[in-house]
């Protein structure tokens, strides 16, 4: 037993170096690895080693099952103040996949180049403050709205992973939240949930081809990255992942990515490469009708009628989240 806890912590402090060495390699120095797990008094210690005054008494969550990712809080530092140049200006290579968004008539799009080293941009377009959020670690692309009714949060990576997913905090009491679920999950904030606003996942070609008028997330970003490297490389096209999950389900590839369908009191997913270009698919569940259509890449889903928001995500960090409400469409 004592030899198999041994083999378990080497495995996890292997595994916090290996990300901690993805994104280090073109980062300052960070804090090293710090597993916030044991009891109470050592969940907030962990936490505050990394700089985190999280309240760890009010929790949705096991918090046995927070482990650090490596850089501590901010050692992957979000975008808060972004810069926008045209689509024909970006350095963006056209198979890069990435983040479009429209509100008030603009459009903006963030891609995943650099995206997967900062995982959440802090952006206002007109009277819609939001985040454009992507962990790689999960392929999970979400875009949340800011304005919480009392406030408007600002989000910062934590440096901390449930379930493999990025957890991030805000700038206010410093609750942590998840991005796969959309809501804090340890923290003064603990059960809020984010209103998670339209989105596409969208290549750059497909941009350059049909959005020519979208501004794009600028590679000016105040911090030294080589955006032309991507820190995952074959991630995605390897079943494991790098920090350990609860729960195997192998009726997909793990890292198959899925639209995701938040409903009231359902999570309804499909392969998003199972909807074909141009065609229509019709789901009937909970006295609903849901109907999906794809036109150049892009993903429209309505509710008896109704467009509903959507996002992206690998089936494997589904599986974690939805074990209770979850519903698969079978295209």
């Amino acid at each position: 037993m004592k030899q198999y806890s041994i083999f378990i912590g080497i495995t996890i402090l292997l595994l916090g170096g290996v990300y901690f060495f993805l994104h280090s390699r073109d980062t300052e120095q960070v804090t090293g690895y710090a597993p916030a797990a044991g009891t109470e008094a050592s969940f907030e210690q962990g936490f505050l080693g990394r700089g985190l005054l999280t309240n760890t008494e009010k929790s949705s969550i096991d918090q046995s099952l927070i482990f650090s990712g490596g850089p501590g809080k901010d050692g992957i530092p979000s975008i808060d103040e972004p810069a926008f140049t045209s689509v024909a200006g970006a350095d963006v290579l056209p198979d890069t996949l990435g983040i479009l968004v429209e509100f008030d008539g603009e459009k903006r799009y963030y891609p995943y180049s650099i995206l997967v080293w900062h995982e959440i941009v802090n952006d206002t377009v007109g009277d819609t403050h939001f985040a454009a959020t992507f962990c790689p670690l999960c392929g999970s692309g979400i875009v949340f709205n800011r304005d919480l009714g009392d406030t408007i949060v600002t989000f910062g990576v934590s440096g901390m992973l449930y379930e493999s997913n990025l957890l991030m905090y805000d700038r206010g009491g410093e609750s942590l939240w998840s991005q796969a679920r959309g809501e804090a999950v340890v923290g003064e904030r603990t059960g809020t949930k984010l209103e998670i606003l339209p989105m596409q996942l969208l290549s750059f070609a497909e941009v350059q081809a049909h959005h020519s008028e979208a501004r794009v997330l600028s590679t000016d970003t105040g911090h030294g990255r080589n955006y032309g490297r991507n820190p995952y490389s074959g991630y995605e096209e390897t079943e494991g992942t790098y920090f350990p999950i609860s729960i195997e389900d192998n009726r997909f590839f793990g890292k198959t990515i899925m639209y995701v369908i938040p409903r009231p009191n359902a999570s309804i997913v499909f392969a998003m490469e199972a909807l074909k270009e141009g065609s229509t698919s019709t789901f009937e569940h909970g006295g609903k009708t849901y109907t999906a259509k794809k036109e150049n890449s892009a993903i429209v889903v309505t509710e008896d009628g109704f467009p509903v928001p959507g996002y992206y995500e690998m089936w494997f960090s589904w599986v974690q989240h939805h074990q209770d409400n979850g519903v698969v469409w079978k295209l």
